[in-house]
């Protein structure tokens, strides 16, 4: 059981973390896609071909023109979203946080703190 210094020490973290501009920005991007049937059917529309073209790439072939056509319209679909842009945008921008974040956790803390939240590794 967390001591009550150490509770309040790390919801006092975690009500910061959440109010940082880039996290607040995320939470409210991933809340409108959630309530978006149409930006979710867009990125859903983008999946297959995409997984499809990267097969091909993986496979040491030369994805043909359709498969080329075909993701190039799912992109521009992406693209026209303003949903879906706004949360990569958000995406992009709260994954270069973090690490800052972390590192200022961790000189705080006087200890890598990114370790000390690493699940363990296994054997």
């Amino acid at each position: 059981m967390l001591s009550t210094e150490l509770r309040d020490a790390a919801l006092a973290f975690s009500h910061a973390l959440r109010e940082a501009p880039a996290v607040a920005d995320y939470v409210a991007a991933s809340t409108a896609l959630a309530e978006d049937p149409s930006a979710q059917q867009v990125m859903l529309a983008l999946q297959g071909p995409q997984a499809s073209y990267l097969r091909t790439q993986q496979a040491g072939l030369t994805p043909s023109q359709e498969q080329v056509d075909q993701l190039r319209r799912c992109q521009a679909a992406v693209r026209a979203n303003e949903v879906l842009m706004n949360h990569l945008r958000a995406t992009n921008t709260v994954k270069k946080f973090l690490p800052v974040a972390a590192r200022e956790v961790s000189a705080s803390l006087g200890a890598d703190y990114v370790s000390m939240i690493a699940p363990p590794s296994s054997c």
